[in-house]
């Protein structure tokens, strides 16, 4: 199977200079384990924790595990195995040096609370998607800021990708870079995967077929504004429930929310998040869309193309392990900014378009936005234009830079 380089190996790469443990955690089928592998393999023994044996091991006897296997070691799957981690941290304390363990993990809450009470300042915690668009088409940058230039100012370079099809695939390495795979078959057997294994082991969902109707029903509705009232008159299952719900697709990295920007700002600005599917393939499935050409042409083109575009930022900061603050404004649902990012103290304001003409009605609303906080940063348009352009002060370019 071909390899695609990961962003990610770069910031790894320094984080291994001074860090004795790195956390790399993410989706299931991400690209973790080949990650660390591929980069570590030479010098790093391997242990996973998907398999029963050596999960009973560790937890019933973790100082005996961690002497049978001698770091540097790769851990997989770490979370089921919480227990090792005190231990970890005593061996890292008497001979600390970089690059002693190496952990993954698939459940974003429940390690990062196990990584702060067990290894704080003794690890570094990174996150890997599935493949960004970039990735994806072997195009590599060395910094978010590189990656930021050559999106909004580039000339539109030819491809032979068509946004329905990138949106209908996803971005999941094993369906990018076999093309082999049946994906519905895949993704299928990807989100019976996540619901017996994680599901049952890790959280207490109760009744999974009503479970699975909501993340399809969530699938259908990306790129929206969080309404648990509407989705629990909808299921028959209470607010409470949904929003616990939502936290489990969180921590699966299934879904991941946008915050609505409230600074300074009146309480006319919505204060509920948005969400997003990280990976749009997964999304169009669970959705029960399966046609590229209604994809992006039908009644849901434009929420399927947000959600494509805002994951796209959403991984790259990820994968270049850069802290960038970002949000949404919606102003009493009568205009909205799809995405503003927080950077050096100003405020970059990006708005997707599924259109490829783009006249004055895409663009009005950086004017209300500027009249509301008073910035004076460019503004962004991504959308399905054949070439780059400049209006007043607004950057249009197209998705195939992302």
């Amino acid at each position: 199977m071909k390899y695609f380089k990961r962003q990610l190996s770069l910031p790894i790469n320094r984080a291994i200079k001074t860090f004795p443990a790195l956390a790399v955690v993410g989706p299931r089928q991400s690209g973790k384990t080949t990650l660390l592998k591929r980069m570590f393999s030479h010098k790093a023994n391997f242990v996973s924790m998907e398999k029963p044996d050596n999960r009973l091991w560790a937890k019933d006897d973790p100082q005996d595990f961690l002497a049978k296997h001698k770091y540097p070691l790769i851990i997989d799957e770490f979370q089921y195995v919480p227990e090792l981690l005190p231990y970890i941290k005593e061996i890292i304390d008497n001979n600390r040096r970089p690059g002693m363990f190496f952990l993954t993990g698939s459940q974003q809450f429940a390690v990062m609370k196990n990584i702060s009470e067990s290894l704080a300042g003794r690890v570094a915690v990174m996150t890997l998607l599935p493949f960004s668009y970039s990735e994806a088409k072997e195009t590599a940058f060395n910094t978010w800021d590189d990656w930021f230039i050559n999106l909004t100012e580039k000339q539109v370079v030819s491809s032979e990708h068509e946004i329905g099809s990138t949106i209908l695939n996803g971005f999941y390495p094993e369906i990018i870079s076999n093309p082999e795979v049946d994906k519905n078959i895949w993704f299928s057997s990807y989100i019976q995967t996540y619901l017996e294994r994680d599901l049952k082991s890790l959280y207490d969902i109760g009744n999974l077929d009503i479970f699975y109707q909501f993340i399809t029903l969530a699938a259908a509705r990306c790129s929206s504004i969080l309404n648990y009232s509407s989705f629990s008159s909808d299921l028959g299952v209470s607010v409470p429930t949904i929003k616990k719900w939502f936290s489990v697709l969180e921590a699966g990295f299934i879904i991941f929310k946008l915050q609505p920007y409230s600074r300074n700002i009146s309480k006319r600005i919505t204060k509920t998040p948005k969400y997003y599917f990280i990976d749009t393939g997964l999304a169009a499935h669970l959705a029960g869309i399966n046609n590229a050409d209604y994809l992006i042409r039908g009644n849901v083109a434009g929420q399927f193309f947000e959600n494509f575009v805002i994951s796209e930022f959403h991984k790259n900061k990820k994968h270049f392990n850069y802290n960038l603050n970002s949000y949404y404004i919606n102003h009493r649902n009568l205009w909205e900014i799809d995405l503003l990012i927080e950077k050096n103290l100003a405020l970059l304001p990006v708005e997707v378009k599924l259109s490829a003409t783009i006249g004055p009605s895409h663009i009005k609303n950086f004017e209300k936005l500027r009249l509301l906080l008073n910035i004076s940063e460019s503004n962004y348009l991504i959308c399905n234009t054949p070439e780059a352009m400049k209006r007043k002060n607004t950057f249009i370019n197209s998705w195939l830079n992302l």
